[in-house]
C-alpha cells in the first residue's frame, strides 16, 4: 500500500513538524509507503528572506508588527538558525516529496490520501483547496484529526467548505467543535479523534530527542508561548521557588531562541514546570507528565483563540484545572503539584479509536 499525506508546509513550528511525523509513523504500521507531498511555495527562511516585494519595503518603514526592529535586533538571523535546525530534524525523519508540482499527477502514484492533522481547514491555511484532496479520487480520500481552528466560516467560503467536505469519503476532526461545524454545514456525524502526536508512547518521543546545548544540569520552569505570555505571574512563580525560567522563542537570548525539534522535546520532559499557551506544548506535557498551566492565547482575533481544543485535550484527561485564564490572573493553585490519573488507559482508549477509524477507511476490515 502506498500513502500520501499532505498538512500545513513549513519549518516554523515545533508542533506542525511533530504531528506530521507521528502520523507518518501510525500510517507506516498500515502501508509499505508513506509520503508527505509539500504542495505550497518554498517558504524555508534561509532561501526566500532576501525576495522582498513592496510589502516589506512597508514593513520597514512604518514597523509593522516591530518587523524594522526584529530586523536591528537580530531576530530575523535567529530565526533562519531556528528554522534550519527543524528543516534538518525534519529532513532526517520525514519522507517529504517536494516534486509534485501538479497534484492531479499523482492520483495515480497512491491508494489513499489523508489530509491533517493540525489547522489544515483553516479558513486562512495556505493552500486550503488542496487540503479538501479534490486532485484525488472520492474512494482515497481520507482527514485524519483535521482542524478548522476558527468557531466562524466566513460567510463567502461556506459554500466553498461545503463542497470540499462533501468531497471527503472519510472525516475525523481533532476537536469536537469542529466536529459540530461539520454537522451544521453538512449534516455529517463525525468522529472526534486525538492529535497524532498522542498516539506515539513517550518512549518513542525519547528516542527522537536530545538535550539542549542551553542546558547546565539546574532546574527550570519552560516557556513557550505563540502569543503573549504572563510575564509577571510566571516571574513571581520563579521568584518564590528559586527555580529559573527557560524562555522558548525568546528574541534576546540566541540559545533558546534557536532550540531545535529534538531539544523542544527533551526540554519539555525534564521541566519543573511547563507554562505555555501551545496546544502541542500541553500534549507533550501530558505524554511526559510533567506539571504544566495552560494559558488563554491572548489576542481578540479568532485565529487566536484555542478554547475548544484546549477544552477537548483537557477533558480526556479530567486536568481542567490546569487552565490558566484571564480570570484566575494565568495562575493556579500548586502549579508544581499535578495529579495525573491512568492516562496510559486513556491513551490506549484513543489509540484504539484511532486504529479502527484508519483500518475502516484504509479498507483493511
Amino acid at each position: 500500500m502506498r500513502i500520501a499525506k499532505l498538512t500545513l508546509d513549513g519549518y516554523n513550528n515545533y508542533g506542525n513538524v511533530l504531528q506530521n511525523y507521528a502520523l507518518q509513523k501510525v500510517l507506516e504500521s498500515y502501508a509499505n509507503t508513506v509520503d508527505t507531498l509539500w504542495h505550497g511555495n518554498d517558504n524555508f527562511m534561509p532561501k526566500t528572506w532576501g525576495r522582498w516585494s513592496w510589502k516589506e519595503f512597508i514593513k520597514y518603514i512604518i514597523d509593522y508588527q516591530r518587523f524594522r526592529t526584529k530586523m536591528k535586533n537580530g531576530f530575523f538571523g535567529y530565526e533562519m538558525v531556528r528554522q534550519a535546525k527543524i528543516k534538518a530534524w525534519a529532513d532526517h525523519y520525514i519522507h517529504i516529496r517536494k516534486d509534485c508540482v501538479d497534484l492531479k499527477n499523482v492520483n495515480s502514484q497512491y491508494d489513499f490520501f489523508v489530509v491533517g492533522s493540525d489547522q489544515v481547514w483553516n479558513p486562512k491555511a495556505v493552500g486550503l483547496r488542496e487540503h479538501f484532496l479534490s486532485f484525488a479520487s472520492y474512494d482515497k480520500r481520507i482527514a485524519y484529526a483535521a482542524s478548522i481552528a476558527s468557531p466562524i466560516i466566513p460567510k463567502e467560503q461556506i459554500s466553498f467548505y461545503k463542497e470540499g467536505l462533501e468531497g471527503m469519503k472519510w472525516i475525523s476532526m481533532r476537536e469536537q467543535e469542529g466536529a459540530d461545524t461539520i454537522k451544521k454545514l453538512i449534516g455529517r456525524e463525525v468522529p472526534v479523534l486525538v492529535d497524532p502526536t498522542m498516539l506515539l508512547e513517550a518512549d518513542e518521543w525519547s528516542k527522537v530527542s536530545r538535550c539542549p546545548s542551553w542546558y547546565h544540569g539546574r532546574k527550570y520552569i519552560l516557556t513557550y508561548f505563540l502569543g503573549k505570555k504572563p510575564q509577571s505571574t510566571i516571574q513571581k512563580i520563579s521568584q518564590e521557588s528559586g527555580i529559573p525560567i527557560i524562555n522558548m522563542l525568546d528574541e534576546k537570548i540566541y540559545e533558546h531562541y534557536i532550540t531545535g525539534v529534538d531539544e523542544f522535546l527533551w526540554a519539555i520532559k525534564h521541566a519543573s514546570l511547563v507554562y505555555t499557551d501551545s496546544f502541542h506544548g500541553t500534549v507533550f506535557s501530558i505524554l511526559f507528565k510533567r506539571p504544566f498551566v495552560v494559558c488563554d492565547r491572548m489576542g481578540n482575533n479568532a485565529e487566536n483563540k484555542m478554547s475548544s481544543r484546549i477544552d477537548t485535550l483537557l477533558q480526556y484527561f479530567g486536568l481542567e484545572n490546569r487552565r490558566g485564564t484571564q480570570i484566575n490572573g494565568y495562575q493556579i493553585e500548586n502549579p508544581f503539584k499535578i495529579v495525573y490519573g491512568d492516562t496510559e488507559t486513556i491513551f490506549q482508549r484513543e489509540r484504539f479509536r484511532a486504529d479502527e477509524y484508519l483500518r475502516k477507511a484504509l479498507g483493511l476490515v
